[in-house]
């Protein structure tokens, strides 16, 4: 394991709160929200990693970024294959990605390791397993074969270098919120969560907290169906400072690929 040097912060985190804001009717969900948007700011920071080791000397940058992609490709079909839920696959690739902004490790088949391991630990906190143990005897990723053995001892240095802290606020935890604001429809709310599974793809993502995303992908869903005021009200409802970066979000998401 190779520390990495961190990058500053896009988001601020002691930004100042807008004296009035759109609360949720419910007051169980407006408390439930802003616990979460607590805990995606507690002890971490919103950046893109992948710059710093993109700036890197040498080839082991490079081969990080690229084995990431590579791995959050795998996830996504793995989930899709083993019939993991939504969450699942977000706290997998969440805790990756917040592992390699502490370090990383040098070699492909150990950062794909890293990236199967990711993806068992969260699938033994989110799924309802069996004695809650990797059920899988091996795992292949392209033409390399990795054993449960090799999984288990990788998932132990990641709950180390994360210091045991595995429940991470992942963009998936707010959907839900923005769409309630929105009071969505099937149509927005199915075209929300397909925006949210291609942020994973998009290493941009990173430089913005889980719930700018969020916001922005139920933004943009809503804005897509025709449905203006929805989109106002997400807005309303995610900005509570006043250096919100949830405009520049959009347009990162919203401009053409």
């Amino acid at each position: 394991f190779v520390p990495c040097v961190q990058h500053k912060a896009h988001a601020v985190a002691d930004a100042v709160p807008i004296p009035e804001w759109k609360q949720f009717d419910d007051l169980e969900d407006e408390e439930s929200y802003e616990q979460f948007r607590r805990r995606e700011r507690r002890g971490v920071v919103a950046c893109d990693y992948t710059e710093v080791y993109a700036s890197m000397s040498g080839n082991s940058g490079r081969h990080v970024v690229e084995q990431r992609s590579v791995m959050v490709n795998w996830i996504i079909e793995h989930g899709h294959v083993t019939e993991l839920q939504p969450e699942t696959l977000f706290l997998g690739i969440g805790l990756m990605d917040h592992f390699l902004t502490r370090g990383y490790l040098q070699g492909s088949r150990n950062v794909q390791l890293l990236g199967i391991a990711c993806i068992t630990l969260a699938t033994r906190i989110e799924e309802n397993q069996p004695y809650n143990s990797i059920m899988q005897k091996s795992f292949m990723v392209g033409i390399n074969l990795y054993s449960r053995s090799e999984v288990v001892a990788m998932e132990w240095l990641v709950q180390e270098v994360l210091d045991f802290q595995c429940f991470v606020t992942t963009v998936h935890n707010f959907l839900w919120f923005y769409l309630k604001a929105a009071k969505a429809d099937d149509k927005v709310e199915d075209l929300a969560k397909h925006l949210a599974l291609l942020t994973l793809l998009d290493h941009k993502h990173l430089s913005y907290w889980p719930s700018t995303v969020a916001a922005s992908v139920v933004a943009l869903a809503c804005l897509a169906t025709d449905k203006e005021s929805s989109c106002h009200r997400v807005m309303e409802t995610h900005s509570r400072t006043k250096d919100d970066d949830l405009p520049e979000c959009l347009m990162v998401r919203s401009l053409p690929r």
